[in-house]
């Protein structure tokens, strides 16, 4: 697997790359590094062009050596380092195709970065939206201006990951793109699926009351659709978690009522989750799992990275 990881300079970014690191092996995948180098400006206007393209390659050269010790020491010889022109977002999705990538990652925010660009809404949201590949949005434990200069600690050997499976075709792909990274060895998953509750609230009193036979008997028959919409789930659930990595094969699964992105954001605060991974469209038993809604809501507001699969 080819991972393209766009670098800033900002802690945020770097996380991005020590994240990527822990989850692709050197012997059998690739990384690319990119930093869009920004424009930089003097007020000589007589100044040489050549000065300037000298420190903009200096700078460059400063935030990719950076970001290499933010890696595994066995990726810092293998990885590769690239230097785009111009805006950041659109530079990385230039990149994808050009490097072929299988899977592009950014950091959540970069407010402490030199771009000051990679934060959802400008860079990570142009690239989730437009990215023909699965996009990893990386966030940082370390506060947005904290400085990024300082050496990262030791990297976990454990990770917790929830995945959210709508109950499609889709999720195939979902299946062997989480088959092409290298876990850690104490990872701990999560396989999740949340159905639509037989109503918005709890069945309601008059429902209960039976005082009509046909009363009786309607809500007699959602209740059997229900417990097999719920039978239905838990059975697709299980087929899913057959279909993924070793790592997940003792994978807790969750089959839950309610809104898709409450229920997983409550199962991410719940678990201690690292790791979530949900997809950009599904039109199964959740319909709901789309970016723009779902997606969107849990980039936004889980406290853990996510990982978009198109």
């Amino acid at each position: 697997m080819k991972v393209l990881v766009g670098v800033d300079g900002s802690s945020n970014s770097f996380a991005a790359v020590g994240f990527v690191g822990r989850l692709i092996s050197p012997e059998h995948d690739e990384l690319v590094m990119l930093f869009a180098a920004p424009a930089l400006s003097f007020e000589d206007e007589r100044l040489d062009p050549a000065i300037e393209q000298r420190a903009r390659s200096a700078l460059t050269r400063t935030v990719l050596d950076a970001a290499l010790e933010r890696l595994p020491p066995a990726w810092r010889s293998r990885a590769i380092q690239r230097e785009a022109a111009g805006a950041a977002g659109s530079a990385l999705l230039a990149a994808i195709d050009d490097e072929k990538a299988d899977l592009v990652a950014v950091g959540f925010r970069g407010t402490s970065g030199i771009l000051e660009e990679f934060m959802l809404g400008s860079v990570s949201r142009a690239v989730v939206h437009s990215a023909p590949v699965p996009v990893l949005v990386v966030k940082s434990g370390r506060a947005a201006d904290e400085p990024a200069n300082q050496s990262p600690g030791p990297l976990a050997q454990h990770m917790h990951v929830l995945v959210a499976c709508d109950g499609t075709p889709f999720t195939e792909r979902l299946a062997e793109l989480l088959e092409q990274f290298t876990w850690p060895e104490e990872t701990r998953g999560w396989v999740l699926t949340v159905v639509q509750p037989m109503f918005l609230t709890n069945l309601p009193d008059w429902v209960k009351l039976e005082r009509d036979p046909d009363v009786a008997a309607m809500a007699a028959a959602w209740e059997a659709e229900h417990q097999q919409n719920l039978a239905a789930a838990r059975a697709e659930l299980e087929r899913f978690r057959a279909m993924l990595p070793k790592s997940f094969a003792t994978a807790e699964t969750i089959v839950s009522e309610g809104r898709p992105a409450e229920e997983i954001l409550r199962q991410v605060r719940e678990q201690a989750i690292d790791l979530a991974v949900v997809g950009s469209g599904g039109s199964g038993a959740v319909k709901r799992l789309l970016l723009g809604s779902t997606s969107e809501q849990v980039l936004r507001e889980a406290p853990c990275s996510v990982l978009v699969v198109r």
